[in-house]
């Protein structure tokens, strides 16, 4: 399906439907590019399935259908050449849900866990929140390509006596789709000290043309070592369902977090919930075709558009682009001033990392037309 195609039969107004990136306070007579969510309907197959399930009219306790860990493996295998294993699969509410309950499973109060910033913010929130003690790698920034510091890395690894990594793959907000050998040398320096990987891939699915994802599950020789988080939440506009995958390949870390959820009652999955993901791999590859190709067509106008007021990342994976307004906002911070100049709600880029005042990130889940809007009003406000 192409982008046109795609986006006459799938955008949706969200104005008044309690929608978070829309109806929020602060959206409100702004034309918001935020928080990562679409503004496009899922599958039309998918709306149709679960209108049936609702049609039955009894909502008892119920479970998921038998063969749904076969239909999330299968897709897995083809969407992103990983092979799962049933028994490797536990259920969470989303990722930082899912990356909570493995910090308390897995980790003592003062334990040290490292992140590569700039990043998405809550996982920098979860740490302190968990009485973690938060270490910092800074990505480098290389002509707006950044890469991982694996000397900063395993100085810091050791400096602090780091027990977990907390990986963003494909990244957010900096949208860097990791390579082979840069996922080798990551994982060799964990493994060497013992450091469990958690690597959180909810973006995994939106792969941009040239560039190819690589599972961290890939990496046989170093699966005992991670616990990767997977959900169609983002892929597929399904946030809505709160269902996401805990995948873990080691048995003994499976037992530490079965007993977690078992304490806290939390191991059994949202058997309704759990159907929008079915649906999504049952039925969900042509609409996910045409939804790629959406947000690169936006991607292009606004690099394009914008190139005289700032420099934007390549956009290899998600559907986020981050820019760098210096050359054009030279005090204050770009989202503020973007904010009250042009009515254009973006999140800022310090929320990522320090030293990011005049970055700001851009959803370009939505419409061109959007996006064609945000570029006048930014251009006009900073001409």
């Amino acid at each position: 399906m192409n982008s046109k195609s795609f986006q006459e039969k799938y955008y949706v107004d969200r104005h008044d439907t309690n929608c978070y990136k829309w109806d929020s306070d602060k959206a409100k007579n702004k034309l918001p590019m935020w928080i990562a969510d679409t503004d496009f309907k899922t599958p039309q197959k998918i709306i149709d399935s679960l209108k049936l399930k609702l049609e039955e009219g009894s909502y008892g306790y119920g479970f998921l259908p038998r063969d749904y860990y076969d239909v999330m493996i299968s897709w897995n295998k083809k969407i992103s050449n990983v092979e799962y294993k049933k028994e490797w699969i536990r259920f969470s509410k989303g990722a930082i849900d899912g990356i909570c309950q493995i910090i308390n499973s897995l980790t003592h109060e003062k334990d040290s866990i490292l992140i590569c910033e700039p990043v998405y913010n809550p996982f920098r929130e979860i740490i302190k929140v968990s009485k973690r003690k938060l270490v910092v790698s800074n990505l480098i920034n290389n002509n707006y390509h950044f890469e991982m510091d694996f000397k900063d890395i395993e100085n810091k690894i050791v400096k602090n006596n780091v027990k977990m990594l907390i990986l963003c793959s494909p990244h957010n907000p900096v949208s860097r789709v990791w390579n082979e050998a840069e996922l080798e040398k990551l994982f060799a320096i964990t493994h060497k000290y013992s450091v469990i990987v958690v690597s959180d891939e909810v973006h995994s699915e939106l792969i941009m043309p040239g560039f190819h994802f690589i599972p961290s599950l890939s990496f046989k020789k170093y699966q005992n070592d991670i616990i990767t988080i997977n959900a169609e939440s983002k892929t597929f506009s399904l946030a809505l369902f709160n269902h996401c995958h805990i995948v873990i390949p080691n048995k003994k870390f499976r037992k530490e977090i079965d007993e977690y959820q078992n304490a806290h009652h939390i191991a059994s999955p949202n058997a309704f919930n759990g159907l929008s993901s079915y649906y999504a791999y049952k039925y969900g590859e042509d609409w996910l075709d045409g939804f790629k190709k959406t947000v690169y067509e936006n991607y292009l106008y606004l690099k394009k558009s914008l190139k005289d007021y700032c420099d934007i990342n390549d956009l290899e994976g998600t559907y986020l682009a981050f820019a760098d307004f210096s050359k054009s906002i030279k005090e204050g911070n770009a989202a503020n001033k973007l904010y009250e100049s042009a009515d254009v709600y973006l999140n800022a880029g310090d929320t990522y990392g320090k030293g990011y005042e005049k970055w700001v990130r851009f959803n370009l889940a939505t419409s061109l037309d959007n996006v064609k809007k945000a570029c006048r009003r930014i251009k006009k406000a900073l001409s």
